[in-house]
């Protein structure tokens, strides 16, 4: 067939594996299709795309999950109403460009769908994520998605994983194809060797889905039992909040020198090269970009038995080692083990490895496959009858267009936290400027030990300022720790007195209200992060 119109959904706003693995497909797959890309309008790699020479528009559309136990009838109608505006947005692309078929690069939106029925063209759909198995979250509107999966021309899984647990839990059948990968970017000679370091390679988001935190307890096993000469390089972005926790509990636990958690980047082939092994923690994993290029590296690898990790590394650990899932204590047992493996062993392993990454993750092929799977759906098309699908999503969309989440109110109440945690920075970036540290407002004030409600940014760099001025900070509390509660521990004061000698509320915007609050429950010093700074107005006037 003839170069062929395609558009592409890509609702990722950063750059991670589906990113590259959708760019590399792009740029592979130019000889024979005419690739379009849209793209959320608040994404920030999008030179990626220009630099690729790929043609993208902006959208505005969002993902369409929340929180498992989190989603109620206005958020699902919210939900609703922003998907059909985008389709209707993507109907004038499509018309522009003479779009012949729709390829959704994720379940997390459905939007497209909804166009490429209006339109009367083809769509596949490509599940690349187990939402409720991996990141604990569910979709808003299953009832309707399940029934725009059923009117897609292919569902297209990453794994046989995801392939078997669509089918089992949803009765939804798709087709298992792997995704490519440009070999020659990470593939290494691996040359035979006897002598292996003992470092380590995490790379990946830094979530508590991914695992990490079971790393570093088993980095604590290891160190208890006087295992000491190992580190671990953990590469990755994530949440502030939680990156900060993660990095507070190994200096806590006096990791430091074992650990190092380094920014994410997008070549890593110079610390592929300074590690003998990589280890996948994640749970649940459809696939696992990094493991395959682990393996192609010439990493060992160890990996969690769970998901797609146990399907690329092998049931009976063929390609690697593997350990059962949030088991510090099995994969501290799989670190020593590996170490203590004949190199003879390792060797076979690491080859046998990088031959299966080659042969199955191979672009070229993946190619192939998809081009062809996109000529027998355009030449088998025939326009669905829509039935009452696209009138009931009309219907509701025209109920409720006018429906909100209350954003406007709530981008307000944003905006006055971040101005008046804004005129706290700056004042504290003054006194820094001078030369004084907050430290000496606690001396002088005999404060010797403190709690700190409010642990987001500004709880967390007082946390660091203090945290070797020999003031303790005893408790941390907030009403949403952000799971940094899963690594670090949060103490409620409505469920237990507080034996310190001040608390320090750093909620900018909510300040007296909080401490009036504390008063109240008969607590005596109860000190604004504001009048700490305050203290030091005549030193720099």
């Amino acid at each position: 067939m003839d170069r062929k119109n395609v558009l592409y959904i890509f609702n990722d706003i950063g750059f991670g594996g589906a990113a590259q693995s959708l760019l590399d497909m792009l740029v592979g797959i130019k000889n024979s299709v005419n690739p379009i890309v849209v793209v959320r309008e608040d994404i920030i790699i999008e030179e990626k795309f220009i630099e690729a020479g790929i043609k993208y528009y902006k959208v505005c559309f969002s993902v369409d999950y929340v929180k498992i136990g989190t989603a109620d009838e206005n958020k699902k109608t919210y939900d609703l109403v922003q998907s059909y505006e985008a389709a209707l947005q993507l109907l004038s692309i499509i018309k522009r460009e003479k779009i012949q078929l729709i390829h959704i690069n994720s379940s997390v939106t459905y939007f497209a769908a909804i166009a490429a029925l209006i339109a009367g063209i083809p769509y596949v759909w490509h599940i690349r994520e187990l939402l409720e198995e991996h990141f604990e979250c569910e979709f808003l509107n299953w009832e309707i998605k399940e029934k725009l999966y059923k009117q897609a021309d292919k569902l297209i899984a990453i794994s046989d994983y995801v392939e078997k647990t669509y089918y089992e839990k949803y009765s939804l059948k798709t087709i298992r194809i792997y995704d490519g990968l440009n070999i020659k970017r990470y593939k290494k000679h691996i040359e035979i060797t006897k002598n292996f370091n003992r470092t380590f390679i995490v790379p990946g988001a830094i979530t508590p889905e991914k695992g990490q935190l079971d790393i570093v307890k088993a980095s604590e096993i290891l160190v208890a039992r006087g295992f000491c000469d190992f580190k671990i390089i953990i590469v990755g972005n994530g949440s502030d909040d939680y990156v900060w926790a993660l990095k507070k509990y190994i200096k806590r636990k006096k990791l430091d020198k074992n650990i190092c958690i380094l920014p994410y980047c997008d070549e890593l082939s110079h610390l592929r090269n300074q590690a003998a092994y990589a280890i996948t923690s994640s749970q649940n994993e459809a696939l696992g970009r990094v493991t395959i290029e682990a393996m192609l590296s010439g990493n060992f690898v160890i990996g969690a038995k769970s998901g797609g990790t146990t399907e690329i590394v092998g049931a009976k650990e063929e390609r690697g080692m593997l350990y059962e899932l949030h088991n510090s204590e099995a994969l501290a047992d799989a670190m020593i083990r590996v170490i203590k493996c004949p190199a003879e062993d390792k060797n076979l392993i690491i080859k046998a490895a990088q031959e299966y990454a080659e042969k199955a993750f191979d672009l070229g092929r993946y190619c192939e496959i998809l081009d062809e799977l996109y000529d027998a759906v355009l030449i088998s098309y025939k326009p669905k009858e829509q039935g009452d699908l696209l009138d009931v999503i009309k219907e509701k969309y025209e109920k409720n267009n006018n429906i909100t989440l209350g954003e406007c109110g709530d981008a307000v109440i944003r905006y006055k936290k971040s101005e008046a945690a804004l005129g706290l920075a700056l004042k504290w970036i003054k006194i820094k400027q001078k030369g004084y540290d907050l430290a000496e407002y606690f001396i002088k004030n005999d404060i010797q030990n403190i709690s700190i409600y409010g642990m987001a940014a500004l709880g967390k760099r007082l946390y660091d300022e203090l945290e070797n001025s020999g003031i303790e900070v005893r408790y941390l509390m907030d009403k949403n720790p952000k799971q940094m509660d899963k690594l670090l521990e949060f103490i409620s004061p409505d469920q237990e007195w507080l034996e310190v000698d001040a608390i320090i509320v750093t909620v900018a915007l909510s300040e007296k209200q909080i401490i009036d609050g504390f008063i109240e429950q008969g607590y005596e010093k109860v000190i604004g992060l504001s009048e700490v700074l305050d203290s030091f107005n005549e030193k720099i006037m």
